[in-house]
């Protein structure tokens, strides 16, 4: 049934798809008859007769407009126009055509292919196989079975690390994250603290408990929160204060007593290997180091200076854990997260304490900052 007249022409300036079919303009001043979605200028009012059917129009002498159409059979390609061509492309890109073939299969430039994507789907050819890749993704790992590495490869992605940087850039979370939040992991609520030592400021990571999660210096908070987030996928953050026992051990170790931090109680996420590293390294002696090969094989793997040096690097827990504590096998410093000049002030301050004999006092600045510090040299164990 034909709408009445006014109901065509609002839906013919409308260019609502509702209506497409359902009725045919003739415009008078051009002889030409369109579907209400044609894209060009809609015509004035008093131009416009409505008719139920191409037939009708064309019966009437009108003759059917080449941009919409409209004597096209109702859903072939030609009168879908370009969304044909988008759907047929996206079929091509389900049957695992690259994108920059597409405009061949077509009969399209590669231009035109991308701005017909934009003009229907509001995106680019390769996003929209992102989105697909990580759409099939997100199937994988709500299923639960899947390793990582093998939904990263069915997912169309060369590397793990490219699949993960890909995911998060839309859905915000890493797929590991998406994995336990899924399966009800519980949610880790921490609290933020900060602490004013001689170093400089220190931020404070505690859990209700009031065991010590992590510890850095405030100029490094974004490393901080990125070791967190590698170590509990799914936590909240909150400001308050630092737990009395942690601020009497602080307190006690940069007023002298070195060994006072031994007491803190600590807890970590990690790997194994990365816990074994972070325990023993709370076993070197304050006032004293150890080298990277020494503390590898003290863990029974007398060829893994390397791996104990990351683990090392990635430890959370700064100071209390004394990740500071080691060196290099021929007695340099080699680096420290938290800045060279502070690995030498905790050693410097750390020897020190422990010292008995003659000293050299120093002075030293740190940031603005200027503590009295002795310089004594590290004693390798």
């Amino acid at each position: 049934m034909l709408p009445d007249a006014a109901t065509c022409y609002a839906a013919m300036l409308a260019r609502d798809p509702a209506f497409d079919g359902r009725f045919f303009t003739g415009v008078t001043s051009t002889g030409i008859y369109c579907r209400n979605v044609c894209p060009a200028r809609p015509p004035l009012a008093k131009n416009c007769t409505f008719w139920p059917s191409a037939a009708a129009a064309a019966a009437a002498g009108f003759r059917a407009c080449k941009r919409c159409r409209p004597d096209a059979a109702h859903g072939s390609p030609t009168w879908s126009g370009s969304a044909a061509s988008v759907r047929r492309g996206l079929t091509l890109i389900d049957a695992g055509q690259p994108t920059d073939a597409l405009g061949d299969r077509l009969g399209l430039g590669a231009r035109q292919v991308r701005r017909l994507f934009a003009r229907h789907l509001g995106t680019s050819p390769v996003a929209a196989v992102q989105a697909k890749r990580l759409a099939a993704a997100v199937r994988l790992i709500d299923d639960g079975t899947m390793p990582m590495a093998e939904i990263a490869l069915a997912s169309g992605y060369g590397s793990v690390r490219r699949f993960n940087e890909a995911f998060a850039g839309i859905h915000g979370e890493s797929p590991s994250t998406r994995r336990r939040r899924r399966a009800g992991e519980t949610m880790m609520h921490l609290r933020l603290s900060r602490y004013a030592a001689p170093v400089g400021e220190l931020l404070v990571v505690t859990d209700p408990d009031g065991t010590l999660r992590a510890l850095d210096f405030i100029d490094y908070d974004e490393r901080m929160r990125r070791l967190l987030a590698r170590h509990y996928p799914v936590f909240t953050l909150h400001d308050g204060a630092v737990p009395a026992v942690i601020v009497a051990a602080l307190d006690g170790y940069f007023a002298g007593d070195v060994g006072a931090l031994g007491q803190v109680p600590v807890a970590t996420g990690g790997s194994v290997f990365q816990k074994s590293v972070w325990a023993a390294l709370r076993t070197i002696p304050a006032g004293s180091t150890m080298s990277y090969g020494a503390l590898a094989a003290q863990l029974g793997n007398p060829g893994g200076a390397r791996a104990v040096g990351i683990a090392n690097g990635a430890n959370p827990i700064g100071i209390v854990v004394p990740c500071h504590r080691v060196i290099g096998a021929n007695g340099t410093l080699t680096g420290y997260a938290g800045g060279m000049a502070r690995k030498q002030w905790l050693l410097a301050h750390e020897q020190g304490a422990q010292t008995t004999g003659t000293q050299t006092t120093g002075t030293q600045t740190t940031g603005t900052q200027t503590t009295e510090t002795r310089a004594a040299q590290p004693r390798l164990i």
